[in-house]
């Protein structure tokens, strides 16, 4: 069986740890880095999500429970993270979101998709993509609402509408949805588009994997480690943990659903940590830490969830 995991899980870090590589030893610039990022993250990967929910086989009545089950521990364990951050470092609100964010909020678009697709096919497809289309939705308002609750009442308000316009034109949901719309039409795609969809697709895994790689390579390490690795442990172990005692013991999930939540809460900290920390200029450091420090770290503690939910490809 850990020749097995070792087997999935080793080539998908191997791919980020090349990106890691390139960019840390400038076989790449910025701006290369940052061209094959636009290229992965508003292309490649909508398009895929778009060609997967054309192809999908829609339930009937989609299970809510599995939502309200991982939200309601994200968002329980955001509460607790902020609580924590705040008594034991010190952490004043818009840091200790930073905080609470990144022990919550996983790595979904640029490594949750190939990791779950690779290990689990395309069966994994509708529980995985129930998540990837609202982890943002549920979980940047939060964020958003954190990081803006000091500022004047005009500047607040034009921030949330900043905000809600990016999420109404996010491209990841806007691939789900017209995929989706295009299921339940029952479209049929011409050959020739299915052809360029389908390559489109074959390059989304490695390039997000490669892409993720590369931009991690862009981040200091330095600064607020005890506490980014207390937002390691607390996202990649303790996460996971209780995602999988509600959804197997309270909900009592059907076993992939139950799989596909389990690693896609295993994940380590997601970019997006990083990119609110510069956003609102607080806990750069402790972002941009926990991110790198967590990704080198999921290799192992990933390998261990797959062991421990028996999965052999």
């Amino acid at each position: 069986m850990a020749d097995v995991v070792i087997a999935i899980v080793a080539p998908i870090f191997g791919v980020v740890i090349c990106g890691y590589i390139a960019g840390r030893v400038r076989l790449l610039d910025k701006a290369a880095i940052h061209g094959i990022s636009i290229y992965v993250f508003n292309i490649a990967i909508p398009l895929l999500l778009f060609y997967a929910m054309v192809k999908i086989d829609l339930p009937d009545v989609l299970p809510w429970s599995y939502l309200l089950g991982y939200y309601g521990c994200a968002l329980g364990f955001f509460a607790v993270a902020f609580t924590v951050s705040g008594l034991v470092f010190g952490y004043r609100p818009r840091e200790a979101g930073i905080f609470a964010f990144g022990s919550s909020y996983g790595s979904f678009i640029p490594l949750g998709i190939p990791l779950v697709l690779t290990i689990f096919g395309e069966r994994a497809t509708l529980p995985l993509f129930m998540l990837v289309a609202t982890q943002a939705l549920v979980m940047f308002p939060v964020m958003t609402l954190v990081q803006v609750a000091g500022a004047a009442h005009r500047d607040q308000d034009s921030r949330l509408w900043s905000f809600a316009r990016g999420v109404i034109a996010n491209q990841y949901l806007a691939g789900i949805a017209l995929g989706t719309l295009v299921n339940l039409m029952g479209v049929s795609l011409p050959v020739a588009l299915v052809g360029v969809l389908e390559l489109f697709a074959q390059s989304a895994t490695p390039c997000a994997l490669f892409a993720l790689g590369a931009a991690l390579s862009q981040y200091r390490v330095a600064g607020s480690l005890g506490a980014s690795v207390a937002i390691c442990v607390m996202k990649t172990v303790v996460f996971p943990a209780g995602v999988w005692l509600v959804l197997r013991f309270v909900l009592e999930l059907d076993s992939l659903w139950l799989s596909v939540a389990v690693v896609l809460a295993a994940l380590p900290v997601g970019i997006n940590t990083y990119l609110f920390a510069e956003r609102y200029s607080t806990g750069v450091p402790l972002a941009a830490a926990s991110t790198v420090v967590s990704t080198a770290v999921s290799m192992v503690t990933i390998s261990l969830v797959l062991l421990l939910l028996g999965v052999s490809g």
